[in-house]
């Protein structure tokens, strides 16, 4: 479980991720390393990054 500043912090993030707006390289770090162990934030990160950046993650060559 997460606790709520750290669930606030990735909220900020990911909304800021779906408007476009600037997100450190630091903070991408710290939402691909939680999504990594939680299977709720990183539907969360898919959800705020759109249908297009997943298939992208998804297409197999």
């Amino acid at each position: 479980m997460i606790s709520t500043t750290t669930r606030i912090r990735i909220k900020d993030i990911l909304s800021r991720i779906e408007n476009n707006e600037l997100v450190t390289l630091e903070e991408r770090i710290f939402l691909n390393k939680l999504s990594s162990t939680s299977a709720v934030i990183s539907e969360w990160v898919s959800i705020a990054l759109g249908p297009e950046a997943n298939s992208i993650d998804n297409d197999s060559l």
